[in-house]
């Protein structure tokens, strides 16, 4: 068991359940419970400034890791204190951490969240994972780890037919074939710029803008980038004046280097916890 206490900006629900990543639930005891690439994890609270974390895992530092604690979250609030439409979102999303996501993992789960909604994601890539992840047991439980590339490389689309992925099977197929091949290598993303690293990734059938940007965000950890959706395309008209065409200029210039994580402190007020 993993003790986390007095930590800055985490609280579950904030990080979990934002809609950066979509393998985690919340079950009616309170407790967490998700899969992280290979690892079953489950969280809960002891206190109120007490987290309990226990997994297949039990490796700290994996954990510190992936809960990005090394990012100084004060700072970046202090950042925006002069934004009183900022500062209403962050006062209900102030545990929010921007978590650094397995690439492979994040890729394949943005492809699927294109033109979808939360819960049927979840449902996309739980299926997906059960059919085709590799079995974990931890605590009596049985879980499943996400599908490593090869691994989906190796279906066909009448294979993939049963997670019901729509017309999103054909994306699947197209990553996990360039990067069980090498013609996209994961390895070396992490040192490209900004701009490089999204030109490798919209290689990938299915992998526009919008969704490079979610993947530069949660993967690796970009916090210049600012996705744009349909959500945050209202978002930043009704509560800036923004117009589409102008929001990266806009946010760029507002948010500076820290505007991924100011769009996912505007996404989980205005779009979950206060719908417009």
């Amino acid at each position: 068991m993993i003790k986390l206490f007095n930590i800055d900006h985490f609280r579950l629900e904030d990080t979990l359940l934002c809609g950066q990543c979509f393998r985690f639930k919340k079950e009616e005891d309170g407790v967490f419970y998700g899969v992280v690439g290979s690892h079953a994890v489950k969280m809960y609270y002891a206190d109120e400034n007490t987290i309990f974390l226990e997994s297949s895992n039990p490796d700290l530092v994996y954990w510190s890791h992936y809960l990005s604690f090394s990012t100084d979250y004060n700072l970046v609030e202090n950042t925006f204190s002069g934004d009183e439409n900022l500062k209403k979102c962050m006062e209900v999303g102030h545990g929010i951490r921007i978590l650094h996501q397995d690439l492979w993992e994040t890729i394949v789960s943005f492809i699927i969240s294109a033109n979808n909604n939360i819960p049927r994601i979840q449902k996309i890539i739980e299926k997906m994972c059960e059919l085709f992840g590799e079995e974990i047991d931890f605590e009596g439980r049985k879980y499943y780890g996400f599908p490593t590339p090869e691994k989906l490389s190796s279906l066909t689309l009448e294979d993939l037919a049963p997670i019901k992925a729509g017309f999103r099977d054909k994306y699947i197929q197209d990553a996990a074939k360039k990067v069980a091949s090498g013609e996209i290598d994961l390895d070396k993303l992490p040192s490209l710029s900004d701009a490089e690293a999204k030109k490798e990734l919209m290689k990938i059938k299915g992998v526009g803008e919008k969704v490079a940007d979610c993947i530069l965000l949660f993967a690796l950890s970009r916090y210049k980038t600012f996705p744009k959706d349909v959500w945050i395309k209202r978002i930043m008209e009704e509560t800036y004046g923004v117009s589409e065409k102008e929001i990266d200029a806009f946010a760029s210039e507002k948010f500076g280097n820290f505007a991924g994580i100011a769009q996912q402190y505007l996404y989980y007020y205005h779009a979950i916890k206060k719908p417009l």
